[in-house]
């Protein structure tokens, strides 16, 4: 996925500009533009329409979520298409509190943007809103699971990798014990798929939410991976409502279906699990992170976030401190090195304008003075090395310059 390859004119396409925020938004490559395209101009009529060209554009939108099952080692009625990880996140809250009385849901303390604001509105409806404590790396806390296993407990929803930091959470493991509890699992896998393809069928889930432009797809387009279990609860009663098994309103845009589908097409290598943790295939791109954290691991004015480990693939964070040893507001290092064309962040996109600091930073427990000085590169296909030797080289200077 080249950037210069699609729109050669704009400024940012030139030569020099480099892109290291793959964790907001990824890049389309010329291939799924092209099938986007494409659909426009052939399959732009309705799915839901009864008429000789409606049964063709929904036999073409059956045909790519069969490819996708099969990509995803899924059922085809598994996958729901959303807009994205937040709608999807929405349907799954906001289909529990319909079907359930308020009782307890439990989230980590280091969830995204869109469970927060899913939690607080059936907080407000009478559930109890559990935040599970995480370490000093975002790793939730295992010891305090056996609390979470109760009758009383109906939903647990986790962040597979965090946006921010990097971490990731033992799904695997956390997902078994509700299994054996019966408690629905619900995993936000927004950032793991740029990294490779999952086998749905193994995972120890009941509802997974994804959204294709993080890993080369269009924006505005999603899966909600379920289950025969989770579908039976976020199925709307109302016989009007036909579109995606009765679960998602809304005409379905088969164009960005198809460049979706296109996307996970791209996607090389396998996830696996060892003792449940997440296992990536060896690839370039972890090549590169590794790259600069080689550089970066004996620089007494780096302080890595989150875990090394226990990390996704394609990130790497920390704060970095002046030459006094005093951490640099991330702000000051990002204009610094967006002067330069490169293009890195603060955290998650979501919530990057707000002013208080991180709640994720604050659930780990760092001191105040470092909650606004988080940066966060996240990595591509298209990255080399001798751009992160261009980013080192100035993130050298930026300590003697803050």
């Amino acid at each position: 996925m080249f950037l210069k390859a699609l729109l050669p004119l704009h400024n940012y396409m030139k030569e020099e500009f480099i892109y290291f925020d793959h964790a907001s938004t990824s890049p389309l490559s010329l291939e799924v533009l092209k099938i986007i395209n494409s659909s426009n101009l052939n399959y732009w009529g309705n799915v839901s329409a009864t008429y000789k060209f409606g049964i063709e554009c929904s036999i073409e939108l059956e045909s790519i979520r069969n490819n996708i099952a099969l990509i995803l080692n899924s059922n085809s009625e598994d996958i729901i298409f959303t807009s994205g990880s937040s709608e999807s996140i929405s349907i799954v809250f906001n289909k529990l509190s319909d079907n359930f009385k308020p009782e307890n849901i439990v989230i980590s303390e280091v969830e995204h943007q869109a469970t927060i604001i899913s939690s607080n509105i059936l907080k407000k409806r009478g559930w109890k809103i559990i935040e599970w404590e995480v370490d000093n790396k975002g790793i939730v806390n295992l010891d305090k699971l056996e609390n979470y296993l109760n009758p009383k407990t109906k939903l647990i929803s986790i962040i597979w990798g965090q946006s921010e930091i990097g971490s990731l959470q033992p799904i695997q493991l956390i997902g078994k014990k509700c299994k054996e509890n019966n408690i629905l699992f619900h995993v936000d896998a927004t950032q793991i798929i740029s990294n490779g393809i999952f086998k749905w069928k193994e995972l120890n889930c009941d509802l997974l939410s994804l959204s294709a432009h993080k890993f080369g797809g269009p924006k505005g387009i999603g899966i909600l991976l379920t289950n025969e279990k989770s579908r039976s609860i976020l199925r709307n009663s109302d016989i009007a409502l036909t579109h995606e098994y009765s679960i998602r309103q809304g005409t379905q845009s088969l164009p960005l279906i198809c460049g979706m589908h296109q996307a996970l097409k791209n996607i090389s290598g396998l996830i696996t699990f060892s003792n449940y943790d997440t296992v990536f295939k060896n690839n370039k791109i972890i090549f590169l992170k590794d790259y600069l954290l080689n550089l970066l691991k004996d620089n007494k004015y780096v302080e890595i976030t989150g875990s090394i480990e226990n990390r996704l693939p394609n990130h790497l964070s920390f704060i970095l401190l002046n030459k006094n040893f005093l951490p640099i507001k991330a702000y000051k290092i990002i204009n610094f090195m967006s002067d330069n064309n490169i293009s890195i962040s603060s955290g998650s996109s979501c919530s990057s304008s707000n002013k208080n600091p991180s709640k994720v930073l604050t659930k780990l427990r760092l001191d105040n003075n470092k909650l606004f000085s988080n940066i966060r590169l996240s990595f591509g296909e298209q990255n080399s090395i001798d751009q992160i030797d261009k980013f080192h080289t100035l993130l050298l200077q930026s300590i003697e310059k803050f």
